[in-house]
């Protein structure tokens, strides 16, 4: 799910929510309610957090899709 593998990457770059929010400009609120899987974001939303974490917007996308089926 997006929230478990969203954290996952933001720890493994020893990130916090609040570094993560200085380098996407997204609120650290909104981070930590997508780490708890509240709301499903938009794709602009997970274009910067792709930028930021270092990884294929499709990795995240994969792991919406993956919430959505449930």
């Amino acid at each position: 799910m997006l929230g478990a593998e969203l954290k996952k990457l933001r720890l493994e770059r020893n990130m916090s929510q609040v570094d993560l929010s200085k380098i996407t400009g997204i609120p650290q609120t909104s981070i930590s309610d997508l780490e708890q899987n509240k709301y499903i974001p938009k794709v602009t939303t997970c274009l910067a957090l792709a930028n930021a974490l270092g990884v294929e917007l499709r990795y995240l996308l994969d792991s919406i899709e993956n919430v959505k089926a449930s």
